[in-house]
Formats: C-alpha cells, sequence, structure tokens
C-alpha cells in the first residue's frame, strides 16, 4: 500500500457549503470539465501504473489516499 499523505488534517478539499446542500453537477460540466478530469485521472494513473510497474491492488491504493483526503472532510455519518 502506498504512505499516507501526512498533512491531510490540514487539507480543506471540500467546502463547508457543501454539506449543507447536495452539489448536482450541470450537464455542461459533466460533457466537458468533469469527463475531462476523469480521463485526465485515468491518462495519469496508467501512465504512473506503466513506469513504475505497479499492481492495479498499488494503484487502488493510490486513489485510496486521495479519496480518504475527501472523506477526512465529510461530517461523521455521511459518505
Amino acid at each position: 500500500m502506498p504512505p499516507k499523505h501526512q498533512d491531510s488534517a490540514n487539507l480543506k478539499i471540500a467546502s463547508t457549503t457543501s454539506f449543507t446542500q447536495e452539489w448536482t453537477p450541470s450537464q455542461s460540466q459533466l460533457e466537458n470539465q468533469i469527463n475531462t478530469a476523469i480521463e485526465d485521472i485515468r491518462s495519469t494513473i496508467e501512465t504512473l501504473q506503466r513506469d513504475i510497474g505497479a499492481s492495479d491492488r498499488y494503484v487502488l491504493g493510490l486513489l485510496d489516499v486521495v479519496a480518504d483526503d475527501y472523506k477526512a472532510q465529510l461530517p461523521a455519518g455521511k459518505s
């Protein structure tokens, strides 16, 4: 497993306003920025995996580290 990010306690990834109202992307955002971001993340991870010879399990751990930074920002009981 990859090491956990040490400064995650200081991260302010999720805004506090997102806790009061669920955000929904517009169709334009889904088709443009969001799809582009997803493809960029996939491409970066696939390139890294190929370059360092990492297993799928290791890559999943890397993605979990990133997801954990966001999960840490959620109030208790929300996921």
